[in-house]
Order: structure tokens, then C-alpha cells, then sequence
């Protein structure tokens, strides 16, 4: 009995690592999609803009699509707005 709840406990393991991988497998293609797709308006807009673009474009394709919730979620804190700071130079000796 324990070696069947201990092959059972690994298949449980071994399907969340295989949800997970293809989670991020659909927000891979769908990023390498959109890049290919709309290259020239990505590459028209700044940083964010483009963020805002793609979350926008990920939450129209997987929003209703409740096997593709986790594909949304990781996209959703790939692209998050980010903070940013300027880069201050250390004074040479």
C-alpha cells in the first residue's frame, strides 16, 4: 500500500510539473506569435507600451479559456509594469 501512495504522490508531482511546463509553453508560443505578428507596432511603441500592448492582446486570447488561466497568469507578471531607475555612474579613480 505505501509503494502505491508513494507512486501516486509522484504521478500527482509529475502532472503539476507537466501543468506548469505547459503553461509556460502556451505564454512562450504566444509571446514568439505576437513578436512575429506584430513586429512593426511592437517595435513602434516604447517599453511599456509594448507591455501594455501584449498583456492587453494575452487577456483577449486566454481570458475565456480556463485551461490556458495559468498560460494568462504568467504573462500577466512577465509583462507587469515595471519600475525603473537610472543607471548612476560610479566615479572613476
Amino acid at each position: 500500500m505505501s509503494a502505491d501512495s508513494n507512486l501516486n504522490e509522484a504521478l500527482g508531482v509529475l502532472d503539476e510539473k507537466l501543468q506548469s511546463l505547459n503553461a509556460m509553453m502556451l505564454a512562450n508560443q504566444f509571446l514568439v506569435n505576437s513578436l512575429r505578428d506584430h513586429e512593426a507596432k511592437l517595435n513602434a511603441l516604447d517599453a511599456e507600451g509594448a507591455r501594455g500592448f501584449l498583456r492587453k492582446s494575452a487577456r483577449v486570447k486566454f481570458a475565456d479559456d480556463e485551461d490556458s488561466k495559468d498560460a494568462l497568469a504568467i504573462l500577466e507578471q512577465v509583462l507587469a509594469q515595471r519600475q525603473s531607475a537610472d543607471i548612476i555612474q560610479f566615479p572613476g579613480r
